[in-house]
């Protein structure tokens, strides 16, 4: 089975999959690949060929480029066509023959890929700026600006096989989180 953990940006996805971690589950995370990638010379070369002040000494500047693609829709989508096709192959190449693997994937409307069950992790908007504006120094506006660039994750939602309430205490989340992965555990066994 594959899984997808979708949401906005500041809903908490990255707690989600650090609980299915801490089950034994496997997950793999978009980001991470995508970090893994920005250390690999080709990708940089690739990047460099597109986005060129970005790439100083064989290093990718990733605020100078978030910068970038958060301001200029073009470039935005530039970059995803030269990056998601690189990430996907990676990350559906991990865990292969493995009965269930759960995907964090910031852009699911991003892809065409078919998952067998789609978690969307919901929180309030208010919750999500704050979120953002904690965990990467921003101002509330810059986190207003990313999350509007997202807004057609949203439809995600209606699509969503589980929706995974996240505006309150970690626990309850964990609750959450444990036994949806136990009936998945149940249903496969």
């Amino acid at each position: 089975m594959k899984i997808a953990i979708a949401g906005g940006i500041g809903s908490g996805k990255s707690a989600v999959t650090r609980i299915l971690r801490g089950l034994g589950a496997k997950v793999v995370v978009a980001d991470e690949v995508n970090a893994e990638l920005m250390q690999d010379p080709q990708y940089v070369a690739l990047i460099a060929n597109s986005f060129p002040t970005v790439v100083n000494n064989n290093s990718i500047n990733k605020k100078e480029l978030a910068q970038i693609v958060y301001h200029d829709e073009t470039k935005r989508k530039e970059l995803m066509a030269l990056s998601h096709p690189k990430i996907f192959d990676r990350m559906f190449s991990m865990y292969k023959g493995s009965d269930v693997v759960f995907y964090e994937i910031p852009l699911l409307t991003k892809t065409d890929v078919e998952f067998d069950a789609i978690w969307y992790v919901d929180a309030k908007h208010e919750t999500r700026v704050n979120r953002i504006v904690l965990r990467d120094g921003v101002s509330e506006g810059y986190a207003e600006n990313v999350i509007s660039l997202q807004r057609e994750e949203d439809s995600v939602k209606s699509i969503a096989t589980e929706i995974i309430s996240n505006d309150g205490d970690e626990s309850i989340l964990e609750g959450q989180v444990k036994a949806l992965y136990c009936s998945i555990l149940e249903r496969i066994s």
